[in-house]
């Protein structure tokens, strides 16, 4: 009983901090997308209330947090502004890989108290030499990196007694590398996704990953902390990209509240009001239920994580999250559209919304014929070829 009273306390404590950093990122909305990243005012926040800190296993504190409650937290920031949530869901999320590092490089990040960063794209180029690797590279769309401290860089290679070419994850501090600030996007514009590059930079054996084995093992080939922290054991892609759905989620609600208080509000040239017309009664009610969907299936995607012992096909994680994310566009546009061209006005709730769950969907891991493929694959009983 003690421990459900702590556990309902915990949560009410982090869907507050949610909440907090949603509304400074919404009134800082529009001077984000002006300067492509939010502000120190945000990042201070996440920082303050813990935030960065949240996924970690227990030996460094913090209340260790299931899925939903992680969920929740994401979808809450997302109501208000799908920037921050993108970043707070990153530096929190962003610790998973290094609980995959040897015990004494975890530590280093850890106590070095700077906010983390990745991009898993496997670009860089690589070369083996005593003790670790000689990277090179180019990677675009770098979230966070602003205000980023270590980062993992994608790259692949093939080891001598692996049949394929591996991904990994070269870590190190964000000052061994170039930061161009080249962010200009239709959406999520305030999250400072810029590019960075690194020529000829060792990295050591033990900062780099093996995102093969990760996903093979579900959790280090030594272990070092607690057998039970929230990213050992799962399927490490699924559980990593899910917080993406959350806040799609949290986004298409605010939506559908901003409709139906415009429509509430609105009266068309024929004088009647417009909540009163079964076209905006039908319109809400479509996109209601549409949403109601997405909740359902972000539940069961959850509850697969739960229970997860190998016996998901990684596609069937694939097409939840992307229909999940498909329906929150959908969502955005269609309300959009029926509310006319007053929901066009740079920098309010609904454009900005619809434009930053359009690049969402764009997202590698959020492309929807990527994922109904890979989920129909699986269901002939073909290789999905889905790792997501």
């Amino acid at each position: 009983m003690v421990i459900a009273n702590k556990n309902k306390q915990i949560y009410a404590q982090l869907m507050e901090s949610a909440k907090k950093i949603g509304k400074i990122a919404e009134a800082e909305a529009y001077k984000a997308d002006e300067n492509a990243t939010i502000s120190h005012n945000v990042i201070n926040v996440i920082v303050e209330e813990g935030i960065n800190k949240l996924i970690l296993p227990k030996e460094y504190g913090g209340p260790q947090i299931d899925f939903k409650t992680f969920s929740d937290m994401v979808k809450t920031v997302g109501y208000y502004n799908l920037s921050a949530a993108w970043l707070t869901y990153f530096f929190s999320v962003h610790n998973a890989w290094v609980a995959f590092l040897p015990k004494h490089r975890m530590d280093e990040i850890v106590y070095d108290s700077g906010l983390v960063a990745d991009v898993f794209a496997p670009v860089g180029k690589v070369e083996k030499c005593d003790g670790g690797f000689i990277l090179s590279g180019t990677w675009n769309y770098v979230s966070g990196i602003n205000y980023s401290e270590w980062i993992s860089l994608g790259a692949r290679y093939q080891f001598d007694d692996e049949e394929e070419p591996e991904s990994l994850g070269l870590c190190m501090k964000i000052s061994e590398l170039n930061v161009t600030e080249d962010w200009d996007s239709l959406g999520l514009r305030g999250t400072g996704s810029n590019t960075v590059s690194i020529e000829n930079v060792f990295v050591p054996d033990d900062m780099v990953i093996r995102f093969s084995k990760v996903a093979q093992n579900r959790k280090p080939l030594k272990l070092e902390v607690d057998e039970d922290y929230l990213y050992y054991n799962v399927p490490f892609y699924a559980a990593f990209y899910f917080g993406f759905a959350s806040m799609c989620i949290g986004a298409a609600q605010r939506v559908l509240d901003e409709f139906k208080a415009r429509t509430a509000n609105r009266v068309r040239t024929s004088g009647i009001e417009e909540q009163k017309k079964s076209r905006s009664q039908r319109i809400l009610a479509k996109l209601t239920l549409k949403h109601k969907a997405s909740e359902a299936m972000m539940k069961e995607y959850i509850n697969m994580l739960n229970e997860d012992e190998g016996q998901y096909d990684p596609s069937i994680y694939h097409a939840l999250r992307v229909e999940i994310i498909r329906n929150c566009v959908d969502i955005s546009v269609e309300a959009t559209l029926s509310l006319g061209a007053s929901a066009l006005k740079s920098g309010n709730p609904v454009e900005m919304m619809m434009r930053d769950l359009i690049a969402i969907g764009t997202h590698v891991t959020s492309l929807y014929e990527d994922g109904i493929e890979a989920f129909g694959k699986y269901l002939f009983g073909f290789k999905s070829y889905s790792r997501e």
